[in-house]
């Protein structure tokens, strides 16, 4: 799904003609096919939420990892705060409404914050909450599972270290992606959330099992 259904508005599809630049060879699971997840799951979540502005929402999906890819030549972590004028050259360059342009820009700079690492600031549009859970949705269940070792992979961490402290894939499911069901900011993305997590501790049992060779 790097590319769009036949039936989304060209404005999202310019908006992603300009993403295909930063994140086309993206091999940590924050790809276009990431965006497009998201923005799918963004705007079935909004089905629920009928004030939410679709033209803000769809765009701040497809750029919202516009940090991730400043920070991948570095391995660095970049804050989305400090891509905002990259994401901005992006929205100008796809056509987008100048008079949207600072809502997408809040969404992204808002996105990934988290109560469990104490750095959450709750934001005052709906669309940041149905940005930040179609998000973190996408690193749970399946996908979630796959991602994270994607991204590990990329980054030259093992599948796990039990003796170790070093970094692992499933590191990371402790220090993150169990804690998101927690995040969730709607009622329509806590449902979701519910099944994905059990995704997720259902796999960590599997594979432990298997890893000392108990299944």
């Amino acid at each position: 799904m790097s590319h769009p259904p036949a039936d989304v508005d060209p404005l999202f599809e310019a908006v992603a003609a300009e993403m295909a630049a930063w994140l086309g060879d993206d091999a940590t699971g924050h790809d276009l096919a990431h965006g497009w997840r998201v923005f799918h799951t963004a705007m079935e979540l909004a089905d629920s939420y009928p004030e939410a502005d679709r033209e803000v929402l769809g765009a701040a999906a497809l750029v919202h990892d516009v940090h991730r890819a400043m920070g991948a030549g570095r391995d660095a972590y970049v804050h989305p705060e400090d891509s905002l004028e990259e994401v901005a050259a992006v929205l100008d360059d796809a056509g987008f409404p100048d008079a949207k342009r600072d809502a997408v820009l809040h969404c992204v700079a808002l996105h990934e914050e988290y109560e469990y690492r104490g750095d959450r600031r709750d934001g005052d549009r709906i669309e940041v909450d149905l940005l930040r859970d179609a998000d973190n949705l996408d690193a749970m269940g399946a996908v979630g599972v796959a991602r994270c070792f994607a991204y590990s992979g990329a980054h030259d961490r093992p599948m796990w270290t039990p003796d170790s402290d070093d970094p692992s894939a499933v590191d990371h499911f402790h220090e993150k992606l169990l804690h998101l069901r927690e995040e969730m900011h709607t009622d329509a993305a806590r449902e979701v959330a519910e099944s994905r997590h059990d995704f997720l501790v259902a796999f960590l049992e599997r594979f432990e099992a298997e890893w000392y060779g108990r299944a």
